[in-house]
């Protein structure tokens, strides 16, 4: 596994003294005996504290019980019909009226599940969107259902119906947040603010970006302000980028910030541990290393926040496990992913493949070409056949997985095609395992 060394320092003006140690930390996305655990959703719903997870590919619904947390179902998509999707990507609870539905995406379909009887999910909807968008995630901002995919941000009523489209590229559709009048999102090193109003992005700030890590943002509209975890601070701004606060922390990553139930604090997790902050000045009053969690291979990223039995308890997506916090940040539970790895599992998790939105289009058009079978975080190398010269990369992702929209390029000078469309291929290579694949494409000139 990867190592980094992680120095604990002072936090705050609050310890009193300076502690320096060195620890070997296991970061995750690499080489494991089990799947990671690193998002996912949590609702206190009717007194029931209940969590999901799409990250062990198949969506899971878990309750918190007296020190335990139990799973209570499971579900995997419906595969049937032409281009059914991958496994599970993401998933959100939504509450409407008295009634709890569970959100999921896996690529091609959004899904949408009645879980008042959360042993006993019933699908109630499952669209697919007639723009050729891949979903790859969804979420709930301002009360409204959103996916972020190929085609950009889109809107959802309760009746699976699109209310509104924004069509914006995201460098991670996970790290995106949506009020009422504003999109922001981090985009490669910088956090970026979309207007909807003008339906265009109006202003863009730096940040300490190291990794492309999955990054929850907190828009904040009592202090009308964004809240954001780089990999050296949290730090809030304003809508027109202004630095307002920072925090730094010691860590050397950032991951999720979400704020208290009564909204008066933050907490946000840095893969070493959970801070509380004060919101009004950013200072820590109280945190927890994930050493102290109880789980072997932690390292905290994703974050929620849930009001339970009269105070919050943090739900934490811990890499070897799914762990609960009670307020003084002390442990109520944890769920140990347990899903083995084999050792040809633990390099290559699929069988190599590739998909594309459309299998023809004319130069200068975007495509949308997904693939699998790859090493984990390895460097791919993207190829039309038809010009040599016409190269991109993309990195897989966690499980050898990418998607990346491309555009399709000119045939190559000195070529003179005597049909159109044009056939060619698109090959996809490794460049660390060397493994390759092609995929047949049509070139419209």
């Amino acid at each position: 596994m990867s190592k980094s060394k992680v120095k604990l320092g002072k936090i705050g003006g609050l310890i009193a003294f300076i502690l320096i140690t060195a620890a070997i930390i296991a970061v995750p996305f690499t080489y494991g005996r089990v799947k990671p655990y690193y998002d996912g959703d949590a609702i206190n719903y009717r007194g029931r504290l209940l969590i999901a997870s799409t990250n062990m590919s198949r969506l899971q619904i878990l309750e918190v019980n007296d020190g335990h947390i139990a799973e209570l179902a499971e579900l995997t998509p419906d595969k049937t019909g032409y281009l059914p999707g991958d496994d599970f990507y993401n998933c959100v609870f939504h509450e409407e009226g008295s009634e709890l539905f569970l959100y999921a995406v896996n690529g091609r379909y959004l899904y949408k599940y009645n879980i008042n009887n959360p042993q006993e999910p019933e699908l109630v909807g499952k669209v697919k969107d007639n723009s050729w968008d891949w979903f790859s995630s969804v979420a709930v901002s301002s009360g409204q259902i959103t996916t972020a995919g190929t085609k950009g941000v889109k809107i959802w009523n309760n009746n699976l119906q699109v209310v509104d489209n924004l069509a914006v590229k995201l460098d991670n559709p996970f790290s995106y947040t949506l009020s009422r009048d504003f999109l922001v999102a981090i985009d490669g090193a910088s956090l970026k603010i979309y207007s909807l109003q003008s339906r265009k992005w109006i202003n863009s700030v730096s940040l300490t970006i190291k990794e492309n890590n999955n990054r929850q943002i907190y828009n904040d509209p009592i202090t009308s302000s964004i809240y954001v975890v780089d990999d050296w601070a949290v730090k809030q701004f304003d809508f027109n980028g202004n630095l307002l606060n920072t925090f730094k922390f010691t860590g050397t990553n950032g991951y999720d910030i979400v704020p208290s139930t009564d909204g008066q604090q933050l907490y946000f997790s840095d893969g070493i541990g959970v801070v509380r902050l004060n919101k009004a000045n950013l200072q820590p009053d109280i945190w927890s290393y994930v050493k102290d969690m109880g789980v072997s291979d932690s390292w905290s990223m994703g974050l929620r926040a849930v009001n339970w039995q009269g105070h919050d308890h943090l739900v934490i997506f811990n890499n070897g496990a799914i762990t609960v916090l009670n307020n003084q940040l002390k442990k109520v539970a944890n769920y140990n992913s347990t899903e083995e790895r084999s050792a040809e599992q633990s390099v290559y998790t699929e069988p190599l493949s590739l998909s594309v939105d459309k299998n023809r289009a004319p130069v200068g058009s975007e495509i949308s070409l997904r693939g699998t079978g790859f090493l984990p975080n390895e460097s791919l190398e993207v190829k039309f056949l038809s010009n040599p010269q016409a190269i991109s990369t993309v990195a897989a992702d966690n499980l050898g997985r990418f998607q990346k929209t491309i555009t399709v390029p000119q045939i190559a000078s000195g070529v003179n095609p005597t049909v159109n469309p044009w056939p060619t291929d698109i090959r996809v290579t490794g460049k660390t395992s060397l493994r390759t694949y092609s995929i047949n494409f049509q070139i419209e000139y």
